[in-house]
């Protein structure tokens, strides 16, 4: 069973005129502890954002080279966001865990060469997926869209799962490319990935860091 994940890579932001890379590392372990860092080099000076949830509350701290900027209580959609970065579970077992009967099989479709199982999500579901393509093989998720709501209104978000690897046992995608309204927002790169890896508790403590 998965109790605990440990990631690091690189997160790719493609904007109008330049694209930003970000490095990460990523601390997950159940039933809902999660810790991440993402640094940005500026002027040759590490910029770093750390966030911190212990399964209750959260707090996000800024750092400039190698010192602390400020930190701040997450609260309203910012806690809810991390409550959901922190879940161990794909969108498919999201769902079925907290109703199969919100998943509905559409058929087959293929998606860059790969035979998947189109599922549609019930708008009734807390969570915001819309169709998930599950992998006719391994049952991995290949894609899920999404509606999600920006300034300009609605938008369509598409991940795409690419770059399976086997890591003691787990499947897991180390490429992943989202999408909004068909141009290619954000790209990360897993370079490293562990399963199970021993997190103490100590490490989610907001008052111990």
């Amino acid at each position: 069973k998965l109790n605990s994940i440990f990631a690091s890579g690189r997160i790719l932001y493609y904007a109008e005129d330049e694209t930003i890379e970000r490095g990460f590392r990523i601390y997950k372990k159940r039933p809902n502890k999660y810790r991440s860092f993402f640094e940005t080099k500026l002027a040759k000076k590490l910029v770093q954002l750390e966030v911190i949830y212990d399964g209750e509350n959260a707090i996000q701290i800024f750092s400039h080279g190698g010192r602390e900027v400020y930190r701040e209580n997450l609260q309203g959609e910012a806690l809810d966001s991390i409550k959901f970065e922190s879940k161990l579970e794909g969108p498919f077992l999201l769902v079925m865990e907290e109703n199969k009967q919100y998943i509905t099989i559409s058929g087959y479709e293929f998606i860059e060469g790969e035979k998947c199982i189109l599922l549609k999500i019930d708008e009734r579901s807390q969570y915001p997926y819309r169709s998930i393509w599950l992998s006719a093989e391994n049952f991995q998720e290949i894609k899920y869209d999404r509606i999600t709501l920006a300034e300009g209104g609605e938008q369509l978000e598409e991940v795409f799962y690419r770059n399976f690897k086997n890591m003691q046992g787990v499947l897991f995608a180390s490429r992943t490319d989202k999408f909004i309204n068909g141009k290619r927002n954000i790209t990360t790169f897993i370079d490293d990935f562990n399963v199970n890896y021993g997190l103490y508790d100590s490490l989610f403590d907001l008052d111990l860091n």
